[in-house]
């Protein structure tokens, strides 16, 4: 038989076979490189993969997410929802408020968040709660928890800071120099007491603040 005739055969027996040509597989190769390039972000915590499944941002619990469906979330409400562990949180990079009321934390990180405005996670197991980077942060709630420190010392735009019921033996709110700004404050409940202040807050303290009756504000603590 001649070659000619031959290749045309194999080609013809191929396209028969149900053989994929070159351009096919190219194709199918370029499909799955650009899957592989998709960024995902770990969530280890199953309950909080369904809360984003429920939320629409997740479409499988196989924990992770795509980061592109995470990254524009500006409030993440997450209240009553039995998550334990937050990570993959800093991955939200345009989180402005977080609501994690009632919940299972122990630990949360949010030092990657500096967009963050409004944290409102009372009820929880926290010993632990790092807030540094977030210069804008309004508002934290913290109620409930096992605290037994908390540095605020990068967080000069706080106007309300609830830390009832905790174990902290110490609070330094000094670092927050305009008194009018900080209207509310909350630190009854906790092993300590002294609360350290700086002057002006002293001489002008807000009646809404609230503490223990044993427990004094005073320039120094130690």
């Amino acid at each position: 038989m001649k070659p000619g005739i031959n290749f045309i055969l194999t080609g013809l027996l191929c396209v028969l076979a149900g053989c994929s040509t070159d351009k096919e597989s190219e194709e199918e190769a370029l499909m799955e490189a650009e899957e592989e390039i998709v960024a995902t972000t770990s969530i280890p915590d199953s309950a909080f993969e369904k809360l984003l499944i429920d939320l629409g941002l997740d479409d499988i619990e196989d924990g992770k997410v795509d980061t592109d469906n995470i990254k524009g979330v500006v409030n993440l409400f997450a209240e009553d929802s039995d998550i334990s562990n937050l990570a993959g949180i800093a991955a939200f990079e345009n989180l402005e408020g977080l609501y994690v009321e009632n919940n299972m934390l122990s630990s949360l990180d949010l030092s990657s968040n500096p967009k963050l405005k409004f944290i409102f996670a009372s009820g929880n197991q926290l010993t632990s709660l790092d807030l540094s980077n977030l210069i804008i942060l309004e508002k934290l709630e913290a109620d409930n928890n096992q605290l037994t420190m908390l540095d605020i010392s990068a967080n000069p735009a706080l106007q309300l800071l609830s830390l009832a019921s905790n174990d902290l033996e110490a609070i330094d709110i000094s670092t927050i120099l305009d008194v009018v700004q900080l209207n509310d404050f909350a630190i009854e409940n906790n092993p300590l007491n002294c609360i350290k202040v700086n002057q002006d807050q002293l001489d002008n303290l807000p009646s809404q603040w609230t503490k223990d009756t044993e427990d004094t504000y005073s320039l120094d603590c130690s």
